[in-house]
């Protein structure tokens, strides 16, 4: 149909060419020699036929680009011709045009509101744009006449980017049941069954279809030794996963998996081999660095056992430096907002994970006073005067009112005072509750 409607079009411009070039756009379009057509055509004028046969030619070059620039300036002139806004939106979707793409299919489904076809193209565009809302509506209409099923993977990709897990199942289970040897509808659904732990039916999913389908597909082999790992099948893990590697690959999850697979069934040798593999690819996973040192600990290098570990502790110090001051930003904002609870929890958090910051005493005591929790407050602004220095006499620098006081004992001043003052307002709530 295609070959016939460029035919068509040839013929068509034929009538538009001068007798001397026909010859010449002929040869040229029947030995593919595409560029010498499109210059001949440019020394003609641009009537539609023109035009329809560069963007024509434009498409066979792969340029979509510019065939789609063609096609959306004939559209201005002929908005409603369906042949025109097929071709512009195929090569718009193709040159990553998904809104343009998006809006000749809708245009093409309102002008044949009952072609299930444009309908089928309509849900796609919605769904390569990232419209999963429509994605969704506009499938359920083509579900009752017909179920596609890659559009109903595709649905399960809109329901699960919209939090909607159990109709994401549903989907990806019945475009299984309809093709499958569909491995994206497969990997989707063991990856949501991988998340909610359920292994037996990840294991069941993949073993169905790398025994009937593909016994080499890298991603579903590897999903199958993960959650054989997982539900402490190592033996099971250990195999599957060397099938991946023996046909090529050798990925990160993979070596990693395979290797902690073969370090859970005490074979430490063979284990060190692929965590090694692993840590070559990516060597900031901590718990990459605690096993693979481990093993080698438990072999022949120790010293690089050691060294490993090592870079692991200091790993695991940077974290917690990094959530550290992740806590206390979090306390801050929380404090700015009068969520003087949440704060105090941050606070708290920060101080288990760098113990030496005792200003984080401070500042849970300053919250605490915030809330008009005294009590509470007296006792964290106690506990921070006990961190003073031994040699400074707080009270008395507390008494100078009117000298500057070294920014090094401020808060610790600022604690005495505050005392003072919060031990005052529990006495005058307490004479107030008599």
């Amino acid at each position: 149909m295609k070959r016939f409607y460029s035919l068509f079009i040839i013929l068509s411009v034929f009538a538009t060419v001068s007798v001397a070039q026909i010859s010449d756009l002929q040869s040229a379009l029947d030995n593919f020699r595409y560029r010498e057509a499109l210059a001949l055509l440019e020394k003609e004028s641009e009537t539609q036929q023109n035009l329809q046969l560069k963007a024509s030619i434009y498409e066979k070059l792969y340029d979509y680009t510019a065939a789609f620039s063609i096609y959306n300036r004939l559209l201005d002139d002929y908005p409603d011709n369906i042949n025109l806004l097929i071709s512009t939106a195929e090569c718009a979707s193709q040159s990553g045009n998904t809104e343009q793409a998006l809006k000749c299919w809708i245009k093409a489904d309102s002008l044949l509101s009952d072609n299930q076809f444009f309908k089928i193209k309509k849900a796609v565009a919605y769904y390569r744009n990232g419209n999963w809302k429509e994605t969704i509506e506009v499938s359920a209409s083509v579900f009752r006449v017909d179920s596609v099923p890659a559009l109903l993977r595709m649905v399960g990709d809109a329901y699960l980017y919209t939090s909607q897990a159990d109709s994401a199942i549903l989907c990806y289970t019945k475009a299984i049941e309809k093709n499958p040897s569909d491995n994206l509808a497969v990997s989707k659904l063991v990856n949501i069954y991988f998340a909610a732990k359920l292994y037996e039916s990840v294991i069941s999913l993949t073993d169905r279809y790398l025994n009937m389908f593909n016994s080499k597909h890298h991603l579903i082999g590897q999903l199958n030794g993960m959650a054989h790992y997982t539900a402490g099948n190592y033996k099971e893990a250990a195999t599957r996963l060397k099938i991946n590697i023996a046909t090529g690959d050798s990925t990160y999850t993979t070596c990693y998996y395979l290797g902690m697979s073969l370090y859970a069934s005490k074979l430490y040798f063979e284990a060190t081999k692929w965590l090694e593999k692993a840590y070559e690819q990516n060597s900031s996973d901590i718990n990459l660095l605690y096993y693979y040192g481990t093993s080698l600990s438990r072999t022949y290098n120790r010293k690089k056992g050691i060294e490993v570990l090592t870079e692991g502790v200091s790993k695991i110090e940077e974290q917690n430096a990094m959530l550290y001051d992740f806590d206390c930003s979090f306390a801050e904002a929380y404090l700015r907002s009068g969520n003087y609870t949440k704060a105090i929890d941050y606070y708290k958090s920060a101080f288990d994970k760098r113990p030496e910051k005792v200003i984080m005493i401070y500042n849970i005591a300053y919250a605490y006073s915030a809330m008009n929790d005294y009590k509470t407050a007296i006792e964290y602004y106690e506990r921070f005067l006990r961190t003073a220095p031994k040699n400074i006499d707080i009270a008395a620098l507390s008494l100078l009112d009117n000298e500057k006081i070294d920014s090094e004992y401020f808060y610790y001043v600022s604690s005495f005072r505050r005392i003072k003052e919060l031990q005052e307002l529990l006495f005058m709530e307490s004479g107030i509750n008599k």
